[in-house]
C-alpha cells in the first residue's frame, strides 16, 4: 500500500480517506504529546476493524509535510509499537516505514508510514472502545455493528492462535511435525496443520504458522518472536549485580528445548551431590512460565536468575481474569490454550513425561514441594506486568558452580 513516493505524494494531494490518516507529530519534554496515546490507538483500531490502511506521521490534516526530526524518528517508531502492543486489544502488528518527502520549501523531511493490516479479529482500545474507519473519519461502533463485525471476523480472539505474517510453513521443522503427528497422516499435510491450528490461512490464501505453532515446531522461534526465549543468569552472591555475575545464557529454540535447557542450567550449579532445589519443582515452575506467560508483551522475556540463596523466575504478564496471588493454588487459568494443548502431548527429553498434565496442580506442587525441600515457602509476587516466583535454596547449600 502506497509503495512509491509518487503514490504517497498523490495521496497527500487527494487528502484523507478510508485508507489514509494524516497526523502531525508534536513533542514535549518527555516525548510525543500529539497525537496523544488514546487518539493514536483509536486510529490504529479503526483501520484494523475496517479494511486496513496507513497513518502518515509527520503530516498535518491538510496534507502538508512537516516531518519528524531525524534524531527522534526511532523514538516515535518505538512509541507507535508500544501503543499498538499495549493500547490495542488484541495487539496490532503494524508495518513501519521511513520515507523522505518534500515540505513546503522543497526540502526533504522524514515521515513515518504506519501501515495497519486488516484485522483478523475485532480490535478495541485499552479503554474498551471499538472504532471503525468510515471515509476520512473514525467513529464508535454501534452494538449491532459490533455484533456483525464479530460475526464477520470469525472466532474469538486467542493470542497464541494468531498467525505470524512474516513466517511461512517452510519455517516449521518437518522432523518435529512428524515426531508429533506421525509420518503418514490420514489427511493432506496442510489440512492437518490448519485443523490443528499449527497454521492459519490468511486472507490471501497463504498458510502462516500461528504463534503456538512457531513456539513448538520452528527450529528457532525467536527469528520471528524475539521475546520468545529465556534469559538465564547465575550470580555469586545474593544481589542482581554485574560484579557478581558468574555465567549467563540465552535459552532459545522450541519451547520444549527451552524448558529442558532451563532445568539443565539450574542442575549445573551444584556444589555437591545434594541439590539446593527440588528439580521437579524447578521443572514445574519453568513449564508454567513458558506455558502461561503473556507472549503479547513485546520485548519482555522470561528471566531465570540463580543467586547464592534463591532462584528467581520472572514471567511476563499479569494474572488473568479474576485470579489473585492468594487463590492461584486453587484455581486454574490458561492464557495460551493452544500452546498448553501441545505441551500436554510433548514429552520432556529429561523425564520422558509430558510437560503438562493439565490437572491444575502446578502452583500447589511448587508451593508445597518447594517448602518441603528448602524449609521455606516459595513466594509469588506481582510487579506491574510481571509475575515473579522465588524458590529458596535448601538450608546450608548454595548454588556455586
Amino acid at each position: 500500500m502506497f509503495d512509491s513516493r509518487e503514490q504517497i505524494i498523490d495521496q497527500l494531494r487527494a487528502g484523507e480517506d478510508g485508507y489514509a490518516e494524516f497526523k502531525e507529530v508534536r513533542f514535549g519534554a518527555r516525548g510525543v504529546i500529539s497525537p496523544n496515546t488514546e487518539d493514536m490507538a483509536a486510529e490504529l483500531v479503526a483501520l484494523a476493524n475496517a479494511a486496513g490502511g496507513v497513518v502518515f506521521l509527520g503530516i498535518d490534516d491538510s496534507g502538508t509535510v512537516h516531518g519528524i526530526p531525524t534524531a527522534r524518528v526511532n523514538a516515535v517508531e518505538q512509541w507507535v509499537i508500544n501503543i499498538a502492543t499495549h493500547n490495542c486489544d488484541p495487539p496490532i502488528r503494524p508495518i513501519l516505514r521511513k520515507v523522505l518527502l518534500p515540505d513546503m520549501t522543497g526540502d526533504d523531511q522524514c515521515v513515518l508510514i504506519t501501515e495497519v493490516p486488516r484485522g483478523l479479529y475485532v480490535h478495541r482500545t485499552s479503554s474498551g472502545r471499538y472504532y471503525l474507519r468510515i471515509g476520512s473519519t473514525k467513529r464508535d461502533l454501534t452494538p449491532s455493528e459490533l455484533a456483525r463485525l464479530f460475526q464477520q471476523r470469525g472466532r474469538e480472539y486467542i493470542f497464541d492462535e494468531q498467525p505470524v505474517l512474516t513466517a511461512t510453513v517452510d519455517d516449521l521443522s518437518r522432523n518435529r511435525l512428524e515426531a508429533f503427528f506421525g509420518r503418514s497422516p490420514t489427511i493432506p499435510y496442510l489440512d492437518l496443520l490448519r485443523n490443528t491450528r499449527v497454521t492459519f490461512q490468511d486472507e490471501n490464501g497463504v498458510d502462516r504458522p500461528t504463534i503456538a505453532g512457531l513456539l513448538v515446531f520452528a527450529n528457532e522461534p525467536t527469528a520471528f518472536l524475539p521475546s520468545g526465549s529465556i534469559e538465564a543468569a547465575c550470580y555469586d552472591g545474593t544481589r542482581l549485580s554485574s560484579d557478581e555475575l558468574v555465567h549467563a545464557e540465552r535459552l532459545a529454540g522450541p519451547v520444549s528445548d527451552q524448558i529442558d535447557a532451563g532445568i539443565a542450567f539450574v542442575a549445573g550449579y551444584r556444589p555437591h551431590a545434594d541439590m539446593p532445589y527440588d528439580l521437579d519443582v524447578v521443572d514445574e515452575a519453568i513449564v508454567n512460565a513458558v506455558a502461561h506467560r503473556d507472549y503479547a508483551i513485546a520485548g519482555s522475556k522470561i528471566r531465570l536468575f540463580l543467586f547464592a540463596d534463591r532462584l528467581e523466575l520472572y514471567s511476563p504478564g499479569k494474572l488473568p481474569n479474576t485470579i489473585t496471588l492468594d487463590d492461584m493454588p486453587y484455581r486454574t487459568f490458561t492464557r495460551n490454550q493452544l500452546l498448553v494443548n501441545f505441551l500436554s502431548r510433548i514429552r520432556s527429553k529429561r523425564t520422558g513425561q509430558v510437560f503438562l498434565e493439565s490437572r491444575g496442580e502446578g502452583v500447589r506442587k511448587i508451593l508445597e514441594d518447594g517448602e518441603a525441600h528448602s524449609g521455606r515457602r516459595p513466594e509469588y509476587e506481582l510487579f506491574g506486568d510481571e509475575l515473579r516466583l522465588t524458590l529458596w535454596a535448601k538450608e546450608g547449600l548454595t548454588t556455586d558452580r
